[in-house]
């Protein structure tokens, strides 16, 4: 089966995006990988820091709640079981957990926020975790084995030494979806 991949950034545009797009295609061997125009959330969707302090630990990044951009980017998709969408932001996303950095909400769509991720391993970080939510996408579970980009839990981490790869047994699984 061939696969569409749509990356989304919002508010903030990404020097890795066309990393995640070549691993994409090599890894999962998806048959387009497209990198849309970055859009901006509506302000009402942001909330303001109500402190001070708060403002001063937000900085320019905002934070927003897990419902209210789910509702937002059921405007801007529809579901197609051969397109993916892949949405990276820099927003703390409220109802995400804590560290939590991906989530793949149905079977087309999985947001990645870049906001708790330290600076130096953002990249690199990014694409792994991008690529995780992909796998999701393909139906690929967690996994345990050691150095699988499917491992849990999906910590930036995991990916500072920029290593992309699966394990045997969910190279197997992509092989069967694949055919």
């Amino acid at each position: 089966m061939q696969y569409h991949l749509s990356i989304q950034p919002f508010d903030y545009d990404y020097d890795f995006l066309e990393d995640i797009c070549r691993y994409s295609k090599s890894l999962y061997k998806m048959k387009t990988v497209e990198i849309l125009p970055r859009k901006t959330l509506p302000e009402y969707l942001l909330l303001k820091p109500k402190s001070l302090l708060a403002k001063f630990l937000m900085r320019k990044r905002k934070m927003i709640y897990l419902n209210d951009l789910q509702e937002e980017l059921k405007r801007h998709s529809t579901y197609n079981s051969k397109k993916m969408i892949l949405v990276i932001l820099p927003h703390f996303i409220l109802g995400f957990g804590d560290y939590l950095t991906g989530l793949t909400l149905k079977p087309n769509l999985s947001i990645v926020s870049t906001y708790s991720i330290n600076e130096r391993y953002l990249s690199k970080a990014c694409i792994g975790i991008s690529l995780h939510e992909i796998g999701h996408n393909l139906g690929l579970r967690h996994c345990k084995s050691e150095g699988c980009l499917m491992k849990t839990p999906c910590k930036p981490k995991n990916f500072y030494k920029g290593v992309y790869r699966l394990c045997k047994e969910h190279e197997k699984t992509l092989a069967h979806v694949a055919s």
